[in-house]
């Protein structure tokens, strides 16, 4: 039987854009390369921990609760999210450790204490100005398709345009904190939700602001048993809807006639037929490899990440769910990315402990230690051999202890290393970035593909690599905007 619908992977924003069809009464078939739903967002068992290997924290809840209810159904039946306090813990090698709460009493109360008043006043100023840009242009950059600058000349925008000023497009996303804040910690903390899509702060334009406003507006969350819960209950309601998954089937091809797509290709040799195709692929691997479009630029690309697995022993550290570790070579770590194309030495470490909000997660006396570090999408030191993978392992824990004294001898089992060549490899991820292309560029905005194929009439996109970007909350957007042009089309 012919489907109405194929989706080409089974990330979250591809199986959400499945559920909004199926929903609707559409015939959906997912094709998945890997072995299980979720893409990025994978569940990895390892010496008596379990490990979220992708993603890590939730913000703007109430995307994924309208998901779920777009569908007929409450999330609360599939999954209970918790909220995590403090959001982050913030640790400076001069001993500097703040806590940042989403409760703004909380917050204004450690900031005074940490940093002064002049910071909490400063801090306060600068959310209620990236808090009025983001309600003055989310409906145009996030919660709907984009088309780019035509949305200006759009009558529902016009109310819009008083705004551009505060936007600060013209303004480097470093700069706009810098002047904000007298404190450098402080400007290095915001500096920070720059890498949320993989980009630079001395490169983004300073409408990265409402990333931080987003975070601190709406709080971080964690669903009980971890954040592949969200995949399993995408899952979980795409079977109930109908929805056939193909696992092991990788994609080869997207055939086309034209200016339509017909169906698809797969590793195995079949072709299989459909009215309308949904690639929750990374787009540029969609067009370069799926379509065969050789001639296809390459994109400015965010940052793609060394990621250590670390089973730990009980220890005297008391980490917080969520942990960054600030290395006093910020510029210096995004200028090696970005411009020396290298992976740092002197780096940045984000640790996530899930296990400390749920016990689930790992075994008595034990602690999943989920390590990050930006690196870039590709690099000019090679291949990620085992012996530089390794190398560069022993440098990250390095840094770590420059924080944690004696933390390696906590170690419960050799850490398990991810590259940025085994996303590349597992995801079809250009050069293993982990959002497609960087915001380094005012124009990103308008630059980042659209859900609408521009030149396949009946050609989707959703994913972090797609409008409008990467976080678990904007891919389930994606989604959801390539099920409602299908739906507009159809």
């Amino acid at each position: 039987m012919k489907n109405d619908v194929i989706v080409i992977g089974s990330g979250i924003g591809g199986m959400n854009a499945a559920m909004q069809l199926a929903a609707k009464g559409y015939t959906v078939s997912i094709f998945e390369k890997r072995s299980e739903p979720g893409g990025k967002m994978r569940r990895i068992h390892y010496s008596d921990c379990i490990f979220d290997a992708g993603p890590s924290l939730i913000t703007m809840p109430f995307i994924l609760r309208d998901a779920f209810e777009q569908t007929g159904v409450k999330l609360d039946a599939y999954l209970s999210l918790l909220p995590i306090d403090p959001i982050c813990h913030y640790r400076w090698l001069d001993g500097t450790q703040y806590e940042c709460h989403a409760n703004p009493f909380k917050r204004n109360e450690e900031t005074e204490k940490t940093f002064g008043r002049k910071s909490m006043q400063e801090m306060n100023a600068y959310l209620s100005h990236a808090g009025r840009v983001y309600h003055a242009t989310k409906d145009v950059f996030l919660f709907n398709p984009f088309e780019g600058f035509k949305e200006f000349f759009k009558t529902t925008n016009l109310s819009m345009l008083p705004a551009l000023p505060s936007m600060k497009f013209m303004q480097k996303f470093h700069a706009f904190n810098a002047e904000r804040f007298s404190n450098p910690k402080l400007v290095q903390l915001f500096d920070r939700f720059a890498t949320y899509n993989g980009s630079s702060p001395f490169l983004a334009p300073a409408t990265l602001m409402v990333i931080p406003f987003i975070e601190f507006e709406y709080g971080g969350w964690y669903p009980q048993g971890g954040i592949y819960a969200i995949a399993d209950a995408m899952y979980k309601r795409c079977i109930e809807l109908g929805i056939i998954f193909h696992f092991d089937t990788d994609v080869t091809e997207i055939m086309t006639e034209r200016t339509k797509a017909i169906g698809i290709t797969t590793s195995n040799g079949d072709q299989i037929e459909a009215e309308h195709i949904i690639s929750n692929a990374d787009v540029f691997h969609a067009q370069h490899d799926l379509l065969s479009r050789k001639q296809e630029k390459k994109p400015n690309l965010s940052t793609s990440g060394f990621v250590l697995l670390i089973p730990m022993n009980d220890n005297p550290f008391s980490m917080a769910h969520h942990s960054v570790l600030f290395s006093d070579a910020y510029k210096q770590e995004f200028t090696t990315i970005f411009d020396a194309n290298r992976a740092p030495e002197e780096m940045t470490v984000y640790i996530s402990v899930s296990s400390k909000t749920d016990k689930s997660q790992a075994g008595v006396g034990k602690e999943n230690w989920f390590v990050l570090v930006n690196t870039p999408p590709t690099s000019k030191d090679g291949e990620w051999t085992p012996n530089r993978s390794e190398s560069y392992k022993n440098a990250v824990l390095t840094m770590i202890e420059r924080f944690l004294p004696g933390m390696r001898s906590y170690i419960a089992h050799e850490p398990q290393i991810i590259s940025p060549d085994d996303f590349s490899r597992e995801f079809h991820a250009t050069g293993g970035s982990l959002y497609g292309s960087s915001s380094n560029s005012m124009f990103s905005a308008f630059l980042r593909p659209k859900n609408k194929d521009p030149r396949i009439s009946n050609l989707y996109h959703c994913g972090g690599s797609a409008h409008p970007g990467g976080g678990i909350p904007l891919v389930i957007l994606s989604g959801h905007f390539a099920a409602r042009e299908i739906m507009n089309n159809s």
